[in-house]
């Protein structure tokens, strides 16, 4: 689906104090209940009510699901048709999400529209409710994530859940390294964890970026890994067309910035030369922006993905 058969884009109500949050595993299988009850207290202190499964989820024949593939689609659909839940989060992203996509009621999503949160694994539904339903979603925190998130992070995901998305603040990205300037750019915003996008390639599935600002982060990966996905994604078509790239946190236990802050730089740096290698034979020279803090870091800050977003001369990120 290219940018110019993209649907509009659907934008669902804000939430309010009081409103509720449905908790859904739509991937990997709990693993920290204490993480799990702490990020449920932080949206508790946010002022939301909280919904989840009295017995939690029981997993399945394979340890990495939370659940069945067809309870999980069904768990998806039964708490979006909820009357009663104003927003979902995602308990955690790992992996599973590309086996839901077949048996999602998107009809019921164009009719209901509703904040929906995740991000890593979880990038496989934000990136296809957008194409198939136009809804905006938001790249942000799970909740085994939130209770270790940097105030910024927890106070901005408040704000975000609260305020209109095409209404989100800029995003003002403190240690940006811009790799390629550019002029202003306003397109959609797309994208998120890189492996998980890979797994969408040559599926019915399938995103085309084309026109499209594209945000990639990734986590526990080594360069060759990252080299191979990057050198798919070019050689798939994906990213040569587009209006934008900007990349998110991208780190490994080997070299972790609390750790060896050096060690870290030079990883980030080789990263950063492979994106600008993949994209070197774009028709078109699109910015590339990197060191937004997203993705599996503490500084993980909420985007409306989906949205219409400004790469601006002030070198933030404006949504509209």
């Amino acid at each position: 689906m290219s940018f110019s058969t993209l649907p509009a884009p659907l934008f669902p109500p804000p939430l309010k104090r009081g409103d509720t949050l449905g908790i859904i595993a739509p991937a990997g299988q709990l693993q920290d209940t204490v993480r799990f009850e702490r990020g449920v207290a932080c949206l508790r202190e946010m002022g939301f009510e909280v919904k989840f499964p009295r017995e939690l989820w029981p997993g399945s024949t394979f340890p990495w699901f939370s659940d069945t593939d067809a309870n999980r689609a069904e768990e998806f659909n039964r708490m979006w048709a909820a009357p009663e839940v104003q927003g979902i989060f995602c308990m955690r992203g790992g992996f599973g999400c590309l086996k839901l996509l077949e048996n999602i009621d998107y009809e019921q999503i164009r009719t209901a529209p509703k904040i929906f949160a995740g991000f890593s694994d979880i990038s496989i539904l934000l990136n296809a409710l957008r194409a198939k339903t136009g809804l905006v979603s938001l790249h942000a925190p799970v909740v085994t994530s939130i209770a270790a998130a940097a105030p910024a992070a927890l106070e901005r995901l408040a704000h975000c859940l609260q305020t209109p998305l095409q209404q989100q603040p800029a995003l003002e990205i403190r240690q940006l390294e811009v790799l390629r300037d550019g002029a202003e750019v306003r397109a959609p915003l797309l994208g998120g964890n890189l492996t998980t996008l890979v797994s969408l390639l040559g599926t019915p599935n399938d995103i085309d970026y084309s026109g499209c600002i594209l945000l990639l982060e990734d986590v526990d990966e080594p360069l060759y890994k990252i080299d191979r996905m990057l050198t798919q994604m070019q050689l798939a078509g994906k990213l040569k067309n587009l209006a934008g790239l900007l990349l998110g946190d991208f780190h490994t236990s080997q070299a972790n910035a609390q750790t060896d802050s050096l060690a870290h730089l030079r990883f980030l740096e080789a990263v950063w030369q492979l994106a600008l290698d993949a994209v070197s034979g774009s028709a078109v020279p699109c910015p590339i922006w990197a060191g937004l803090p997203v993705g599996h870091c503490p500084e993980n800050m909420a985007l409306a993905l989906g949205a219409e977003t400004l790469m601006s001369k002030k070198k933030d990120l404006r949504f509209t």
